[in-house]
């Protein structure tokens, strides 16, 4: 979970299906419970249920609906696929406990409303940064104008998979590994709510043939995203294997590093000199860190996916990440992402993305940090790499013109950071 300093932080949530306490939460509202309504409630078409069932069923005119319009379209909606997807013992019946919160339900979907409407004009789901973009371009402003809208396109979408026969859509096995996880995710009570399952299951009814990597990239998506404000930090088997495929050789550059800095003589150990020496240099631009302690790998990147981990066991202050080739490398300049810089940081015992501003981390410090770039995708993110939980992600449009370095900052003498 992250949180920016200049806001709010929410409120958590219990496993639904058990009995918990809600955290208060001033800052949204909560679902309220939902009681099985009695046949006069269904045939009473003035009311709540009434005019929802209108609105599935196709009708063009619908009233002001009250705050749960979002919960009973997305069990409507819930309802279809779970009759229309074969997923043995599916969570889908767990949606009427779910314990997600009006403006989640509502950011859910918006989200999958966009994804629907390019999907229809497409035949494909957008995966690629560049669409995801398009998708954030198409938004109405005005959210209550857009919330309609998208009611419209996900409650006509639900009513068109009536057409679909039962258990017309089998998912493959990666899915269903996927879906495994958020499964057991559940009963540990790790999962706050069902939006995450929904996610893939609707995903896998658009995309009928999924390409090479597609379900990995969609568990990347959603964490990236926090579509439905549910850190996804348990990376499933397959999409943690698929990860792990990126992965490359990393040796420290010795014409970056700081003179202050000491490198092993197989260039994977970097730690402080213990004599320090003032470095002067007058050029705006040099190859090599003259003041901040730090030195860049040997090989950038332009394209492609690339995985590497990094030892920090028992140290008290880092920077692990990535940069862009022309960032300003010269003087104390600032290393955050508007010059440049994409990197985690540890400082004063606490872990934080160095965005603009610095976004708080709410993880506990790794011992190994695993960093995954993706060029195409436009991606950089961040994993505690032993207990395999995702920390952070960077969104990225890299300028393909130049390469992306892996970046490495370190201040102290007797512990070494290693690239492994």
């Amino acid at each position: 979970m992250v949180s920016h300093t200049n806001e709010r932080i929410g409120g958590s949530y219990g496993s639904f299906g058990n009995t918990y306490k809600k955290e208060e939460n001033k800052r949204r509202c909560s679902s309220q419970p939902f009681n099985k309504p009695s046949m006069s409630f269904y045939k009473n078409r003035d009311g709540l249920m009434g005019k929802v069932l209108k609105f599935l069923g196709g009708d063009q005119e619908k009233d002001e609906f009250t705050l749960d319009e979002s919960k009973c379209i997305i069990r409507g909606l819930a309802s279809e696929l779970k009759r229309v997807v074969k997923i043995r013992n599916s969570l889908l019946t767990k949606v009427n406990d779910d314990s997600s919160c009006q403006e989640e339900r509502q950011d859910f979907i918006i989200q999958w409303a966009e994804e629907i409407k390019l999907s229809t004009q497409t035949e494909q789901v957008p995966t690629g940064k560049i669409q995801r973009d398009k998708l954030h371009t198409q938004q109405v402003p005005d959210k209550e104008q857009k919330l309609k809208e998208a009611n419209k396109i996900v409650s006509d979408w639900a009513s068109n998979l009536k057409n679909k026969e039962q258990d017309s859509v089998t998912p493959g096995e990666e899915v269903c590994s996927v879906i495994k996880d958020l499964e057991s995710q559940w009963k540990r009570g790790k999962l706050p709510n069902m939006l995450p399952v929904m996610d893939f299951i609707i995903w896998t009814v658009l995309q009928e043939h999924p390409y090479e990597g597609a379900i990995e990239k969609q568990w990347l998506r959603r964490m990236e995203c926090s579509r439905s404000k549910v850190n996804l930090n348990n990376i499933p088997d397959s999409v943690w294997k698929w990860i792990l495929k990126a992965s490359v050789k990393i040796t420290l550059d010795i014409n970056t590093a700081n003179p202050n800095l000491t490198l092993s003589s197989d260039r994977k150990r970097v730690k402080m000199a213990t004599i320090i020496e003032d470095i002067y240099n007058p050029w705006d631009h040099c190859e090599m860190y003259c003041q901040w302690w730090c030195v860049l790998g040997s090989e950038g990147f332009t394209s492609g996916r690339h995985y590497w981990e990094v030892g920090v066991k028992d140290k008290s202050e880092w920077r692990i990440g990535v940069v862009k080739e022309s960032a300003p490398r010269c003087g104390f300049t600032n290393l955050n992402t508007q010059a440049g810089y994409w990197t985690l940081r540890l400082q004063f015992a606490e872990l934080m993305a160095v965005t603009t501003p610095i976004t708080k981390l709410n993880h506990s410090v790794p011992s190994k940090v695993g960093v995954y770039l993706d060029i195409e995708e436009g991606q950089v993110s961040f994993y505690d790499a032993e207990k395999r939980h995702h920390i952070y992600s960077f969104n990225i449009d890299f300028d393909k013109s130049e390469n992306i370095y892996p970046f490495f900052h370190t201040i102290e003498t007797d512990r070494e950071m290693v690239i492994q």
